[in-house]
């Protein structure tokens, strides 16, 4: 995902600069071709750095747009991930618990056999003892 982030940023870098200096080449060509008299030169000047500085903030707008859709889904996958892992981790809790249970269980179950089988080797042994 970062990577389709890098490769986004990076397009929408050079759509910005291609931009600017597109712009800028345009005015210049607009100065060098078109012999115009100094007022008009101004206003074409003008028109032409307005088109550019609306190119920019359209590309700009276009930026933020997509960085914006970019950590909205980066934040919404970590969000999912969380919850993924918090799932498991109580599974896994519940999981041991109840094995940790089911061994005391069985533990406490050995035990009393052995209580058992030891105390019937003890009466048998006192019943041949007397």
């Amino acid at each position: 995902m970062s990577k389709d982030i890098q490769q986004a940023n990076i397009g929408s870098s050079s759509y910005i600069k291609g931009a600017i200096i597109g712009g800028i080449i345009g005015a210049a060509a607009a100065l060098l071709l078109a012999p115009k008299s100094g007022r008009e030169l101004r206003q074409d000047l003008r028109d032409k750095c307005g088109e550019a500085g609306e190119a920019v903030k359209t590309a700009a707008c276009a930026v933020s747009e997509t960085a914006g859709n970019a950590v909205q889904s980066v934040s919404q996958q970590a969000s999912n991930i969380k919850e993924k892992v918090q799932h498991l981790s109580n599974n896994a809790r519940q999981h041991a618990a109840d094995a940790a249970e089911a061994a005391a269980d069985t533990v406490s179950k050995a035990a009393d056999k052995v209580r058992e089988v030891t105390d019937i080797a003890a009466n048998e042994e006192d019943r041949t003892n007397s």
